[in-house]
């Protein structure tokens, strides 16, 4: 926003003292729509004391001379603010032939002046004054004493447009964007918080399967689920009984109790003596039993002669044996498979 000052001139006759008076100021504001000229005429006042804010539009203006009548030089109307706009007070002076319109403040406002606004007025020159300096101008011309007034372009002043309202508006913004910044990162930082507090008191774990593969059925909150080494989780319940009776993956087939060390080598199988009737010995390894030493043992006894009766006696006793055997070595088993599940790969869906 761009307004200029002007400098404004008096000069009279002072009757006490015979002498001329003049003052010369920079106190006065150009309009905005005024046209940015210097000027030179005497000050008129509007003759009716009522209307010195010159609003009637047929008002009359007393203009002092020193012959005490009207001149046809230039003049300046001087009129007070308010009752009406700006530009009713431009347009009433200019049809009086008025070159200029000074108006003066109101009185609370002191000295200082404000913006005016009065588009289409042409090429009247308007100023603003404050209160004391239109008084004093206004007093000396009741008095009957003639005032020249000059009025010149003063300083020109570019402001930044910014009401009251756009700094009100933009003060309550930052607030808010301060406060919900605030309220965010308490949020943010309430919740990791707590998740990581569920997390170390509940194990949680996050899964990739929405569902056990063994039951088919979704994860739920609070659900116990085995991990087994190949990062597969089942619910615990469903793959327990499974882990006894296959002792491999269901997704995978990994052999979970060899992934987990418990499988001995095979050349550190461990040799069970079957009763004194049986002749023969089982192998037993760790969740198994070779098969095929069973085959090269019946094939070994058929082809001998010497023990064909007391085979055909002792058959069943055998597979007893056997039977024996393989209970007994998946009674190790299953006490193996209890104590296999590592409490870390136990864990609770929260």
């Amino acid at each position: 926003m761009e307004w200029h000052t002007a400098f404004v001139t008096t000069t009279y006759l002072d009757p006490a003292t015979n002498l001329t008076v003049t003052e010369n100021t920079e106190s006065g504001r150009y309009g905005d729509s005024s046209p940015k000229d210097s000027v030179d005429g005497h000050v008129g006042i509007p003759r009716t004391v009522k209307d010195t804010e010159g609003c009637d539009p047929n008002a009359e203006y007393y203009l002092p001379t020193r012959a005490g009548s009207l001149t046809t030089e230039p003049w300046i109307a001087l009129v007070a603010r308010g009752n009406c706009t700006f530009k009713d007070k431009v347009l009433n002076a200019a049809r009086k032939n008025a070159a200029a319109v000074v108006i003066y403040n109101e009185a609370k406002y002191g000295n200082a002046t404000i913006p005016m606004s009065h588009i289409g007025t042409g090429n009247t020159v308007v100023v603003m004054v404050g209160y004391p300096k239109g008084i004093e101008i206004l007093e000396l011309v009741r008095r009957g004493i003639p005032v020249k007034m000059s009025i010149a372009v003063g300083t020109r002043h570019v402001q930044e447009f910014l009401s009251g309202q756009s700094v009100v508006f933009v003060t309550i913004a930052f607030i808010a964007m301060m406060i919900i910044s605030l309220a965010w990162l308490i949020f943010y930082y309430i919740q990791r918080y707590l998740y990581a507090g569920t997390q170390f008191g509940n194990q949680e774990i996050n899964l990739d399967a929405e569902n056990c593969a063994v039951c088919i059925e979704n994860y739920k909150p609070k659900d116990v689920v085995r991990i087994l080494p190949c990062k597969h989780v089942f619910h615990r319940t469903c793959i327990d009984p499974w882990l006894l009776d296959h002792r491999t993956c269901p997704m995978c087939k990994l052999d979970v109790i060899k992934a987990l060390g418990y499988l001995v080598d095979p050349e550190e199988a461990i040799e069970v003596t079957a009763p004194e009737s049986l002749p023969d010995s089982v192998t037993i390894r760790s969740l198994s039993v070779s098969l095929q030493d069973d085959v090269d043992n019946e094939a070994s006894s058929s082809s001998s002669p010497s023990h064909q009766t007391p085979q055909d006696d002792s058959g069943p006793v055998e597979e007893a044996g056997e039977s024996v055997a393989l209970l007994d070595d998946n009674q190790k088993c299953e006490d193996n498979r209890e104590k296999t599940p590592d409490p870390d790969d136990i864990a609770v869906i929260s």
